[in-house]
């Protein structure tokens, strides 16, 4: 057991260093050794243990999802989160989208709420400019 447990912080360290350990990496691997902890803590009969650490891992899972939702942005509003106008083109709007998703996402140490409401503002302006060519 101490062999597996140094293998995966050697492993966990060496992810880290090389920069590849991601937040939404690091969540997952959470969530595995949860499920497999309280998978071995079942099996070993500590069922408030595994039930404990059960609930710990269906939160990570399930309890830290951003819902995406444009239907509360106007165009213009969403031209102005994206630096655009309103009236903007397909082209113009994705590259708006890709320099702003590269300051805010998650995983460039930005947060999952701006990182949807930039993804929102970019479908509410794809929307309303199939919109308006049809």
């Amino acid at each position: 057991m101490i062999v597996v447990l140094a293998l995966a912080a050697g492993a966990l360290g060496a992810l880290w260093y090389t920069g590849a350990l991601t937040p939404v990496r690091l969540r997952w691997i959470g969530i595995a050794a949860g499920a497999a902890l309280a998978l071995r803590l079942l099996l070993i009969g500590q069922w408030l243990g595994a039930l404990i650490v059960g609930g710990v891992t269906v939160w990570l899972a399930l309890g830290q999802r951003v819902p995406r939702s444009g239907q509360d942005i106007t165009p213009e509003e969403a031209g102005r989160l994206l630096g655009i106008s309103a009236d903007a083109g397909a082209v113009e709007i994705n590259a708006a989208w890709r320099r702003m998703i590269a300051e805010v996402h998650p995983d460039k140490g930005g947060s999952a709420e701006a990182s949807a409401r930039i993804n929102a503002a970019r479908d509410t302006l794809l929307k309303h400019l199939r919109a308006k060519e049809r």
